[in-house]
């Protein structure tokens, strides 16, 4: 994503400063020359404004506000010749329509620069979208957030196994928070990530959405802070009330929290201490300060700064400084609608690991169009400090959440299908009983879940080509996942009959051409090509490959070449790296007798050597590790899918796989980062 820089700064400390005509102001944009600014207005007439913008003054004084406040901002950034340049400037990825979102960084410093509503403003002349809100227009999409230079690009790491903590609370003498509307917005975004199913009950079900999302009501300063304190959470979402905070000679806002011990039953807590308690030290980890990477809040004047005399800024500014790298706030009050598509829109977007500034563009265009009596769209404010490699990060937690995905869609599937042996049904430790009708529904919903995240993982084939070899390798490895689930609902509910049989060797040829596209473009690691040998060895006993394509002479030196490797991985590297490379092992030592073009029972060798690479395996993982647990479904399959499809005729294949089992502990399916 192109990025320009734009920093206004001045003279002195960022507190007790006034807006006025006569304060210079310096402007810098890139490496352009720095330039003068003034703004047009004096303090009182700019917080008349806020006032109408914060409707406060009528519809009438609303509406003239919104439309000249955003003109004048707009003049005042057209008198910045170097962000009109660079504005202008297209690339040659955005001049291909690749990249069109053009990220602005405001840099503010100045607590009374802080209070102008810069989303709001119109394009002035020679700015894409000339006479269009900027932040609105379409001619080259604009997503502006802030920050100050005291906030460092730290290398963190975006979050690619989310974990969310909604916190709300509605005092006594308040309107009530739209809880309900927001925790079903959250829990619906989570859905593709819980591995939920008609066959659990009720308890079954609310510890595993509690493994993902925790909801604490009533929040009062103490349950906050004890549940910030025992988790790292990645995102956290507050829904309160944004109010004035008591006493004191400057105008602040802080957040109301219940509170037990106040006459009224709330306290106000400032951006200081909000900014303490959401970074908190752990419990159980001494020196360890938990750090979400998304904070939202769903409070009115959550983003306003209010008075300038004092130190100190907004909530949500006070958190970005805290750390947290991306805060996401509203300076005006949000209405029910507004503040229920901000949930819905960012996080449906940033679980699937989708760039935050351009969902900010999308909700922004989404709340002018759907909410025509209120400027929610304008009164969005993102702080925001991204790493240098932020898109890289991006990347990785788009593919590792669409795979975990798949994983929990595919796992649910193994559950609500009726196992086909005592081996199968072991791993999941449970028999079900479900109704056949039942069962293909479920099994249906499955199967439109994966197909989504597959599209996911396909748009990001497109979007990263970096990442090609690694997405490939994970849609070779869904597709055959696919088929076998396929084949066992056909199995469970009927013989297997000609289409259906068709279906599930169609989804394993094009498994076996991303496993050769995927080697292809990443030769350092051999799994690919065991799949691919695996395969293709498969397909010859089913008649679905031209004989050129598994002739003996053809398919061995990929064996060979597969086998040299992971010897070699099993002698070097990590335990981790070692026990992958195993695992290669057994199966290609499983395989190896029926490289032939006449098959041939195995003989001891092939045996001793799969079942001391499967030892091996245990030994250096563990016996409850994610790599036996693999490396077991792995040889089950050729137990339970790909002897009886091919109608055993690998000779042999049935003792050797038996052996292999026996000395690979069953167990549940554990944790694995994609």
């Amino acid at each position: 994503m192109r990025k320009i820089t734009l920093e206004l700064l001045r003279q002195g400390p960022s507190h007790n400063q006034l807006l006025s005509p006569l304060t210079a102001y310096i402007a810098l944009c890139e490496n352009h020359s720095a330039v003068t600014l003034h703004v047009p207005f004096e303090h009182n007439q700019m917080l008349y404004r806020l006032r109408a913008l914060s409707y406060q003054l009528g519809a009438e004084a609303r509406e003239f506000q919104l439309g000249d406040t955003a003109v004048v901002l707009g003049k005042l950034l057209g008198e910045i010749p170097g962000l009109t340049a660079d504005l202008n400037r297209r690339g040659a990825d955005t001049a291909a329509g690749d990249e069109p979102v053009t990220h602005l960084r405001l840099i503010l410093s100045a607590s009374e620069l802080a209070l102008l509503p810069f989303e709001l403003a119109t394009a002035p002349g020679g700015f894409p979208g000339e006479g269009q809100p900027l932040t609105l227009q379409t001619q080259q999409p604009i997503c502006i957030t802030r920050e100050t230079r005291r906030v460092p690009e730290e290398f963190i790491r975006w979050p690619s196994k989310p974990r969310i903590l909604f916190a709300f609370a509605s005092p006594p003498g308040f309107e009530e928070v739209p809880a309900a509307a927001h925790l079903l917005a959250l829990r619906e975004a989570l859905a593709p990530w819980l591995a939920l199913s008609d066959d659990l009950d009720d308890d079954e079900r609310l510890k595993i959405v509690e493994e993902r999302l925790s909801v604490l009501p009533d929040a009062t300063v103490q349950s906050l802070e004890r549940a910030c304190a025992a988790s790292d959470y990645t995102h956290v979402h507050i829904l309160a009330h944004g109010v004035d905070l008591p006493g004191g000679y400057d105008h602040r806002f802080g957040v109301a929290l219940i509170s037990p011990i106040e006459p009224n039953g709330y306290e106000v807590v400032s951006s200081a201490r909000l900014a303490s308690i959401l970074r908190t030290p752990r419990r159980d980890k001494a020196g360890k300060f938990v750090r979400p990477a998304v904070v939202t809040l769903a409070s009115c004047n959550g983003g306003n700064v209010g008075g300038v005399t004092g130190v100190g800024a907004s909530v949500g500014h006070a958190l970005h400084e805290a750390g947290i790298p991306l805060v996401i706030a509203s300076q005006y009050p949000l209405s029910f609608g507004g503040s229920v598509m901000l949930v819905q829109d960012l996080y449906q977007g940033l679980l699937w690991g989708e760039d935050p500034r351009k969902l900010l563009v999308g909700l922004r265009r989404r709340l002018h169009s759907c909410f025509k009596d209120q400027h929610d769209w304008a009164s969005i404010v993102a702080y925001a400090s991204l790493p240098p490699n932020f898109d890289d990060q991006l990347a990785d937690a788009c593919i590792r959440q669409a795979m975990s995905s798949i994983n929990i869609a595919l796992r649910v599937s193994d559950r609500v299908m009726v196992a086909f042996s005592d081996r199968e049904s072991s791993i999941s430790g449970r028999h079900q009983t479900l109704a056949g009708d039942k069962r293909q529904e479920m099994l249906q919903h499955v199967q439109r879940k994966v197909a989504y995240a597959k599209e996911r993982l396909e748009a990001a084939n497109e979007a990263y080509p970096a990442q090609r070899a690694r997405i490939l390798a994970q849609l070779a490895s869904t597709e055959k996942r696919e088929a076998q689930m396929l084949y066992h609902s056909i199995k469970t509910t009927s013989r297997l009959t000609k289409k259906g049989g068709n279906e599930v060797v169609d989804k394993l040829e094009r498994a076996r051409g991303w496993y050769w596209q995927a080697y292809l473009l990443n030769r350092s690691h051999p799994w690919e090509l065991v799949q691919y040998v695996s395969l293709t060895l498969f397909l010859r006993s089913l008649g679905r490959l031209p004989a050129s394509d598994w002739t003996e002479s053809k398919v061995r030196p990929l064996w060979i070449t597969a086998d040299a490797q992971s010897q070699n991985d099993a002698e070097n590297g990590s335990a981790c790296e070692r026990a992958w490379a195993h695992g290669n092992i057994a199966e290609l030592s499983l395989i190896e007798p029926w490289l032939k073009d006449v098959p041939l029972a195995p003989d001891q060798t092939s045996v001793d050597k799969a079942i001391e690479a499967c030892r091996n395996v245990v030994e250096l993982a563990g016996p409850s590790s994610f790599h036996v647990f693999s490396t077991r479904r792995q040889i089950l399959r050729y137990l339970e899918w790909f002897g009886p499809m091919g109608g055993w005729k690998w000779p042999g294949l049935q003792v050797i796989a038996e052996q292999m089992l026996d000395v690979l502990p069953v167990g549940e399916e554990p944790e694995w980062d994609y």
